[in-house]
């Protein structure tokens, strides 16, 4: 069979398409022939190494499939039989191989009969966003007939789902998104829809809700906690299922005193019984039209790489990925001849160059440069600033930290930093705040002359992102110092800030940043400028 695989952890461009052996159907397993897969957020978050979970190589990526019964082990062959349509949402994590081929054996528990009047192709790309949805207004939110619901991100693949399941179960929803969405999150069931960039947002939702909201639920990582717990009903519930790296405020007093709750869910940890519940709602849902996806591109297996890179750049924002794995892009599905809102769809990757139109996709993303001269010989300079424990001395962000592997100051060698970030720093952007950790390592250290590092990705792989410092002498003794910073590609990090920005706060953010960088290149040179002279 053929399959896009990994053989390491890493970047998209380490997924390879090619033949692996025909899986064999474990006791509990059913074999499944598969006609269409997708590609989620998390698949990339597990192929990178950003979240870990236990796996084996070569690893199969992907996690939601839709096929056909081949045959099953005999100790379940009494649960499906072969040429029954089937579905599933949970492969491709904790020792489970994924989805993304044309053969996969599947844990009978965590495979469900396609429903009469479901197009295989939309249950597929409804899959995870839908189930994610499912879970959060239900096994966690709680949510009842006649409640009210916040959804932040509507305009994205779980905020859609989470519009429609809440508006369908009875409940009066209020959409936060862009303007670009209002339309979209109004067909999709909201009664009011606020832009996400209004500063006045949360006293538009008290407006809305006076009694307050019953439940709030934060699909786009703003994870706006303390004004959402402030706008919650007695016995409200604040449901947060992304930004794993924002660090809010919690304020404790407003939840005791009022019964309120904060609930975190991932769709990773839901029980089989959970899945089970969530794909019979979803299953449901869409053979009665009530969930369709909004937009969804076909690609082809062997393309699976390059819709990780879309996925993971901040491309596929309110559109769904589908790969179509077996008989073909037409086997089965009415994508093409959809209703409106499911937009177009493209056979191969057609689409995607015009979703990459972006300035994230401009190379280099960030080249800058700054200098200024040192009372200091080159060798004395170079032994300030390639001591990188000493870097709070004269960061602006960074607060020390310590070599983690290799010799110190040696080309090869890792350094592991402790950084800060206020809340004021591009304070509309969502930026990690408080305290958190990189990784670099050491790719220049030619002492007296040049001293670079590379910042590495959370899975410990190169980025093209490079800070350093050159030392040039001068007649008097002197030196001048130049440091310099320069992004080629977009790091994951900053894919990560910008996925659910539209384009013009794309444009603000880098323009913003890019003010930031030439600010900390200055503050950097002057503080080593005074921590060498003074010494």
């Amino acid at each position: 069979m053929y399959a896009a695989y990994i053989d390491r952890l890493g970047g998209p461009e380490l997924i390879r398409y090619g033949p692996l052996p025909d899986p064999e159907p474990e006791p509990g397993e059913i074999l499944v022939e598969v006609d269409f897969a997708t590609v989620n957020h998390v698949d990339t978050f597990v192929r990178s190494g950003a979240w870990r979970t236990p796996l084996t190589f070569p690893f199969v990526v992907g996690r939601d499939l839709v096929g056909t019964v081949v045959r099953a082990a005999p100790d379940v062959s009494d649960r499906f039989a072969p040429g029954e349509r089937v579905w599933s949402l949970s492969m491709g994590y904790d020792g489970r191989q994924g989805a993304a081929a044309e053969r996969v054996a599947v844990p009978a528990d965590r495979l469900y009969r396609v429903p009469e009047g479901a197009d295989p192709a939309e249950l597929v790309a409804l899959a995870h966003p839908a189930a994610t949805a499912h879970l959060a207004l239900s096994t966690h939110g709680r949510l009842r007939a006649g409640e009210s619901v916040v959804v932040v991100g509507a305009g994205g693949n779980v905020g859609g789902a989470l519009v429609a399941m809440a508006s369908h179960a009875g409940a009066r929803v209020t959409a936060v998104a862009s303007p670009t969405d209002a339309d979209h999150c109004r067909a999709s069931g909201a009664h009011a829809v606020l832009d996400r960039r209004d500063p006045d947002l949360y006293e538009r939702i008290a407006r809305l809700h006076p009694d307050g909201v019953d439940l709030h639920v934060d699909a786009a990582g703003r994870n706006e906690v303390e004004p959402a717990l402030a706008g919650l009903a007695r016995r409200g519930r604040l449901v947060l299922l992304a930004g794993m790296r924002s660090r809010p405020v919690l304020p404790v007093g407003s939840l005791y005193l009022l019964d309120r709750s904060v609930l975190g869910f991932a769709i990773s940890q839901a029980t089989v019984d959970e899945l089970a519940e969530a794909a019979a709602r979803v299953g449901r849902l869409a053979a009665d039209g009530v969930l369709r996806p909004r937009r969804c591109d076909l690609v082809s297996l062997e393309h699976t790489g390059r819709a990780h890179r879309a996925v993971e750049g901040g491309l596929a924002r309110g559109r769904r990925i589908v790969i179509a794995v077996g008989r073909g892009p037409d086997h089965g599905t009415n994508l093409t001849n959809s209703a409106p809102m499911l937009g177009a769809t493209s056979p191969g990757l057609a689409n995607l160059p015009t979703m990459s139109a972006s300035i994230i996709d401009t190379t280099p993303l960030f080249e800058l440069r700054a200098s200024l001269p040192v009372s200091a010989s080159p060798e004395q300079v170079y032994e300030v600033v390639s001591d990188l424990p000493r870097s709070s001395e004269w960061s602006p962000e960074c607060r020390g930290g310590e070599w983690i592997s290799g010799e110190p100051r040696r080309v090869g060698s890792v350094f592991r930093g402790e950084n800060l970030r206020a809340d004021d720093v591009v304070g509309w952007a969502p930026l990690i705040r408080g305290v958190w950790h990189t990784e670099a390592r050491v790719t220049a250290a030619d002492p007296g002359r040049t001293f670079r590092w590379m910042m590495l990705s959370h899975a410990g792989a190169d980025q093209e992102s490079v800070w350093g410092f050159d030392i040039e002498p001068t007649d008097d003794g002197g030196s001048v110092l130049v440091h310099h910073f320069r992004m080629n590609r977009a790091t994951a990090g900053i894919h990560t800030i910008t996925a659910n920005l539209d384009e013009e706060e794309r444009k603000r953010f880098i323009t913003e940043w890019t003010a930031k960088l030439e600010q900390d290149l200055d503050v950097t040179l002057a503080r080593i400028k005074r921590v060498i002279e003074e010494s």
